[in-house]
């Protein structure tokens, strides 16, 4: 049973037909499309949930409840024109389906990647193929969207223009929306799968698009790579002048180990995202993205100490191999490094106040919240869901508010603080509720759960619920005298080892990523939009249910 477009997700009725509207009724709702457009000032990406919000109310103005699907796609499409108008012809995709070519004429190859079209000129497919390479386009003749996915993350294209049906725009939909990728559609004229047709006229018109500004969507995975190298070794040296010392050489090394750098990303993409398109990425803002790091790394000695952790990275944490006065004190230099590289940056002093201030603002936030974890693993008591949410928006958040606060600011502008803010805080959370599952994921039995149930984790907090009221007192003692018979440790783990406890977690993390994605509805700017539509895809890993 298929679901459709507008009940994706939702409903479970039975689908029906998508209908194609006439080319006159065509004509009118894409007039209808604009005008809605025009009175609302509506920054891409939307959601599916937006989107089909848009539809049904245009829908109900324009009585065409029957096409309800097709508005959907004219909306998702349009909305992005400006957008797709500014991507270059060479960093775009055409999407074409096989289901245009001649059956009886076709002499097209199959491979990997679709149809290789031999340009008989027996159909629209070999006049359209010609013309968008010759603009400069990449051109797909394939079914559904595992090739454009495979492109998208490689980086080899910004924006795909699609030509299909109404059912398998609906299927491509979600994927193009966890990418936040710009897309524009050209539903096909009648359906069926075998020699259908297109308004070639109007595709044209649409790989023709384009306006004089200079854009591109952002590519993280370069910039990802310009960043890493800021993390060598040398590149550090130079920039701490640290390294003479042994505090030195030990914070350096640390800074340099490995990482996600997902914070130091933020702050270079979020400045990239509010700023007018620069050849290098200036020296203040590389400054702060390595303050922000240093930040980062301070925390996670600190952290690995007071959580009694013995590795980080596949081996021996700081402390473990250095021991705890050293590990200490090279967290502290950290983040004397760290202020150290903001005072310095070279931006204007009230700016660098302003980070000043958002920086302490985000530490203070972290250790309250860190603080609070470690008062209940000194004196553990029933552990509340909320508790445990409220304590990783405290503990998780502030560091990634940092990062983006810090990158808007760096790109002179007054930082969308409140949509930031609320992004961060579900995005925060959201990673917790991740790391926590990742930590339940690897553990077969009983036994290897003992120490990951002592803590207060979503996955603990959410077992402990579904223990009942029978065992919890039971359970607040073995938390309190760290040991516990083996039949109580198996019933506390069974919520856990039968599913229960992770697929409750696994829906609270649906949650907040999508409530993440939702908070950035208030933004005005599509690149910063995008950007962080992507960020929350890469951390969190992309979902179908967004």
């Amino acid at each position: 049973m298929k679901r459709n477009f507008r009940d994706q997700g939702l409903a479970t009725e039975q689908r029906t037909r998508a209908v194609p509207p006439t080319r006159l009724e065509r004509d009118r709702l894409d007039v209808a499309v604009d005008a809605y457009l025009a009175a609302r000032d509506l920054v891409p990406p939307l959601t599916l949930e937006e989107i089909r919000r848009h539809a049904a109310d245009l829908a109900a103005a324009e009585h065409a409840e029957a096409y309800l699907d097709y508005l959907m796609v004219a909306l998702g499409s349009a909305i992005w024109r400006d957008t797709i108008a500014a991507v270059p012809f060479e960093r775009r995709v055409l999407l074409l389906p096989q289901c245009l070519r001649s059956i009886e004429h076709c002499r097209a190859d199959l491979d990997d990647f679709g149809l290789l079209c031999a340009r008989c000129g027996q159909c629209a497919l070999s006049e359209l193929e010609r013309r968008a390479e010759s603009l400069g386009y990449v051109v797909l003749i394939a079914e559904g969207t595992t090739v454009v996915t495979q492109l998208l993350e490689q980086g080899r294209i910004d924006a795909v223009i699609g030509v299909s049906c109404l059912e398998a725009l609906e299927k491509s939909f979600p994927h193009m929306a966890a990418e936040a990728i710009p897309g524009m559609a050209i539903p096909l004229n009648q359906g069926g799968c075998v020699e259908t047709d297109v308004d070639i006229d109007r595709v044209l018109k649409l790989l023709h698009l384009r306006s004089d500004e200079a854009g591109r969507r952002r590519d993280l995975d370069s910039l990802r790579e310009e960043i890493t190298h800021w993390f060598r070794a040398d590149t550090l040296e130079e920039l701490l002048e640290a390294g003479a010392t042994h505090p030195g050489r030990v914070a350096l090394e640390w800074l340099a180990d490995e990482g996600k750098r997902w914070r130091p990303l933020l702050t270079v993409a979020a400045w990239q995202a509010l700023s007018s398109p620069r050849a290098t990425i200036p020296e203040p803002t590389r400054r702060l993205a390595v303050a922000v790091e240093c930040f980062h790394k301070a925390s996670l000695i600190h952290d690995d100490i007071e959580d009694g952790d013995e590795s980080r990275y596949d081996r021996p944490a700081l402390h473990a191999s250095q021991g705890i006065p050293i590990a200490l004190n090279v967290g502290d230099l950290l983040i004397g490094q760290g202020y150290r590289l903001i005072a310095g940056c070279g931006l204007p002093g009230e700016r660098v106040a302003r980070i000043l201030e958002v920086a302490a603002e985000g530490h203070r936030t972290l250790s309250i919240g860190q603080g609070e974890e470690l008062a209940w693993c000194r004196s553990p008591r029933i552990l509340e869901r909320d508790w445990v949410l409220e304590v990783f928006r405290m503990k998780t958040a502030p560091a990634f508010e940092v990062a983006l606060r810090i990158g808007a600011l760096c790109a002179e502008e007054e930082e969308p603080a409140a949509a930031l803010i609320c992004f961060c805080g579900a995005l925060g959370v959201a990673y917790q509720i991740k790391d926590d599952l990742d930590d339940f994921s690897q553990v077969p039995d009983v036994s290897s759960l003992g120490h990951l149930l002592r803590r207060p984790s979503i996955v603990t907090a959410l077992a402990f619920e579904l223990c009942g009221e029978h065992l919890q007192a039971d359970i607040v003692d073995f938390w309190r005298s760290g040991s516990a018979e083996k039949d109580l440790l198996a019933r506390f783990a069974e919520p856990v080892l039968d599913g229960r406890a992770r697929a409750k977690a696994e829906m609270l993390l649906d949650h907040y990523r999508n409530e993440a994605i939702r908070s950035l509805t208030p933004l005005r700017n599509a690149h910063l939009k995008v950007l962080l539509r992507r960020v929350t895809g890469r951390i969190l890993g992309n979902t179908l249910r967004s």
